[in-house]
């Protein structure tokens, strides 16, 4: 055959193999980027809750698309900056501190931070001074913190323009080298935005503490009061006080009744149902709050009643629902024999909390006499407890190494192994997606580099550190001043590879919308292998 027309031929052929692939990239990227112009629309909006959520969707299909993680970081983090002063108790206890408190309550997260880093290299006095900074910057361009705190900056606009950049020309070069520097500076800002946007100091000041946490990593960061407390009380084991009720934010921005918990306040008072319309909480309209900020407005003191005003569609009129708060347990670990006739059972971790491991031996030990194949689903399980993850695994790995952690302090360093005999020896199929994280992701990496799972889904996130919940001390008397959420640990898989950026992939990879009956079809080829 000539061999220019071999040549051409196997041209043609490889036209045609990489065609359909061509196309497929090219829709691919045409999606990806009409869904970063919708994301860049929400942001414009101040809408970044819903960014976050669509960048999530985005980073699930996109996760290596360059730059994505970084817009994806930015959103989280002004949807927390939106949240906090949102927050009416933050407000309240923290923004009332006085201009010496303040400066106090700065130095305790400033040096926390600077004392506990896991990288030392990295994080120094100008690293955390700069992050500051940029969160100060973030503040004066957001619609909502000028509606609180400026509320003439319509009129004002010109002048905080002005005064932003007179900010960054004469503090964003500079770079302090010791921590009394930075404090020096800091002090300088606070007092110039008191004077010329009458911004109460300490407002400038814990936008200051708050950034400097971003100089640390992507999982550390300020917590509210209340933030404080719903992330303690959801690691103790699920106990909050509220009335049962998960809300939504609709895409005309409306908070709407997601779910009801069954057995609680809400679904025994029979008057509400899901899509129903909040309009008021306690009297307080709630149509400029995050939907985070009403959710937390359902919670208190068990015993006290709340008063929802509601709107259901097809409705003219709105009509109250008094509700009274009481404790409520939410378990972490849901199972059920899936198809009874195969033999094959379900088992769902939702999350990681101090009652989990016990919840799992409770669950399986009801329906393990039925099964003979497991499904473990993990899906959106963005982690907890990280003991709890450890233990869960020692219920299926006999022997060896779970992980190995790398902590602030060597001499913490540990590795967790198991020395299980009566481990379950059930065959494993694992569900997995890119909301599985952290200490989920230790439990999917034991089993897969240990060969006890197959692994169906897609790749999980890549959150390879631990973080630990302290409590900082008051200021002001009794009055709370929130507390950190501070990354003191990274872990790896027991091969010794880190899971940060990388995550565990799967060994069937399954869309979204094929992923239980993909999982389905692998539990049964395993049923067949066992008989």
């Amino acid at each position: 055959m000539n061999p220019r027309r071999s040549w051409s031929v196997s041209l043609l052929f490889a036209g045609l193999i990489l065609f359909p692939q061509i196309v497929a990239a090219y829709f691919d990227n045409k999606l990806l980027e009409k869904d970063l112009l919708k994301a860049s629309a929400l942001e414009s909006d101040g809408q970044w809750d819903k960014a976050c959520d669509l960048y999530e969707a985005i980073l699930r299909d996109h996760r290596n698309a360059p730059g994505l993680h970084a817009k994806y970081q930015h959103a989280l983090r002004r949807f927390w900056q939106n949240r906090r002063h949102d927050d009416i108790n933050f407000r309240k206890e923290v923004l009332s501190l006085s201009y010496g408190q303040a400066l106090k309550l700065h130095a305790m997260i400033r040096d926390t931070l600077l004392d506990n880093s896991l990288d030392r290299k990295k994080v120094d006095p100008a690293r955390i001074f700069q992050k500051g900074l940029e969160e100060f910057d973030f503040a004066l361009a957001d619609k909502r913190f000028r509606e609180l705190y400026l509320p003439g900056f319509k009129e004002k606009d010109d002048e905080i323009k002005a005064f932003r950049e007179f900010v960054k020309r004469t503090w964003g070069a500079v770079v302090p080298t010791s921590r009394d520097q930075a404090e020096k500076l800091l002090r300088e800002i606070a007092i110039n935005a008191q004077n010329a946007l009458q911004i109460p100091s300490t407002i400038s000041i814990m936008e200051f503490a708050c950034g400097a946490c971003y100089a640390f990593d992507d999982y550390t960061f300020y917590l509210t009061p209340i933030q404080l407390r719903e992330l303690c009380d959801s690691l103790r084991g699920g106990e909050l006080v509220g009335v049962g009720l998960t809300l939504r934010s609709s895409l005309d921005g409306k908070v709407t009744i997601g779910e009801i918990a069954p057995l609680s306040p809400a679904e025994k008072s029979g008057k509400l149902a899901a899509g129903d319309i909040i309009i008021a909480i306690d009297r307080k309209p709630v149509a400029m709050l995050m939907v985070e900020a009403v959710q937390d407005l359902l919670q208190g003191t068990a015993g006290a009643n709340v008063e929802l005003e509601v709107l259901r569609m097809g409705m003219a009129m709105p009509y109250v629902v008094t509700l009274q708060r009481r404790g409520m347990f939410t378990p972490s670990v849901q199972a059920h024999v899936s198809m009874a006739e195969e033999d094959i059972g379900y088992l769902h971790i939702s999350s990681f909390q101090e009652t989990t491991v016990q919840e799992v031996d409770a669950v399986l030990a009801g329906i393990l006499a039925n099964v003979k194949v497991l499904i473990l689903d993990l899906r959106g399980n963005s982690g907890g407890v990280f003991e709890a993850a450890i233990d869960v695994a020692r219920r299926f790995i006999a022997n060896g190494v779970i992980a190995s952690t790398q902590n602030t302090d060597p001499k913490l360093n540990a590795v967790y192994q198991s020395r299980n005999p009566n481990a379950l020896a059930i065959p494993l199929v694992v569900l997995i997606d890119g909301e599985t994280a952290s200490a989920a992701e230790v439990l999917v990496g034991a089993l897969k580099d240990h060969k006890r799972a197959w692994l169906v889904g897609q790749t999980t996130f890549g959150k390879g550190c631990t973080q630990c919940v302290l409590k900082l001390p008051s200021v002001s008397g009794n009055s709370p001043s929130g507390g950190l959420r501070l990354t003191v640990a990274r872990f790896f898989s027991p091969e010794g590879l880190p899971y940060t950026g990388r995550g565990v992939t799967p060994d069937h990879f399954s869309t979204s919308d094929d992923q239980e009956r993909a999982a389905l079809d692998d539990a049964r080829r395993l049923l067949k292998n066992e008989k």
